[in-house]
């Protein structure tokens, strides 16, 4: 499946949006949520940020659901596709 440009742009979006909330510098697509002490609350801010900056709803069940970041951002891709 080719990625389009749009998708590499929302997928790193989705990575700027967890590291900011998460407070890191950065994160790898291996890092995961818990890595960096996620909370319930930092993933309904997470959704609700890609939300508001991508157009795509997402729950937080997403974001506990998926191992690492880049399992996430392929989550969040889907989740935008079906739209």
């Amino acid at each position: 499946m080719k990625v389009s440009e749009q998708q590499r742009g929302d997928s790193a979006s989705v990575a700027r949006i967890m590291a900011e909330v998460l407070g890191a510098d950065e994160l790898k697509p291996s890092d995961s949520f818990y890595d960096f002490g996620g909370t319930s609350l930092q993933a309904v801010r997470i959704c609700t940020r890609v939300k508001r900056e991508l157009g795509i709803r997402v729950s937080p069940d997403t974001v506990f659901d998926s191992e690492t970041v880049a399992d996430f951002q392929a989550a969040v891709i889907a989740h935008g596709e079906a739209v």
